[in-house]
């Protein structure tokens, strides 16, 4: 098989878990994607297709789930946790991904309430307005938090035991 189309079956196998993770029932903000975006660097060296990868997946499940008109802000601080986490990564630790998850759920607080205070009638655009808007927030924000500090544990712990268990294959088998 080319490195083509094992590069877009990757893509389309971890988007479809990606997206399905949005899709079945869930606490609020409670999913895996800003993990995957900070955990592909250390999969792939592919800045691109690391990016890809939970944008597909948030777009998919947003065709069914309804486009909303932050999706830009979104998006965008989505693709920032990717670079966030392809730009620091120096050494593959478990260290550099829990200082990058708190980061990047951080940076997703921050991005997409300022959205919804920039773009609804929600708040008024006053200081006060956005003060109030990052405090409604605050619940999501503790759901975006554990996912992603879990799930980048989770990824890094599958990922880890494969490639160890690769190794031992490849060693006794090949």
């Amino acid at each position: 098989m080319s490195t083509t189309k094992k590069t877009l079956l990757m893509i389309l196998y971890y988007s479809g878990i990606l997206a399905l993770s949005r899709l079945i029932p869930h606490p609020p903000n409670f999913t895996p994607i800003i993990a995957m975006a900070v955990f592909m660097p250390y999969m792939i060296r592919d800045v691109y297709t690391a990016m890809l990868i939970p944008l597909v997946a948030m777009f998919i499940s947003d065709l069914y789930l309804g486009m909303h008109s932050s999706m830009f802000w979104v998006y965008g601080s989505i693709m920032l946790c990717t670079l966030l986490s392809t730009s620091t990564l120096k050494q593959k630790s478990l260290t550099h991904l829990a200082s990058v998850s708190v980061g990047s759920a951080v940076m997703f607080y921050v991005i997409t309430n300022f959205a919804v205070w920039l773009t609804s009638t929600m708040y008024p655009k006053t200081l006060e307005g956005l003060v109030m808007c990052y405090t409604m927030a605050i619940p999501f924000f503790q759901n975006t938090f554990v996912s992603t500090i879990l799930y980048v544990s989770v990824l890094f712990a599958i990922y880890e035991t494969a490639k160890r268990s690769y190794s031992w294959l490849k060693r006794q088998y090949l």
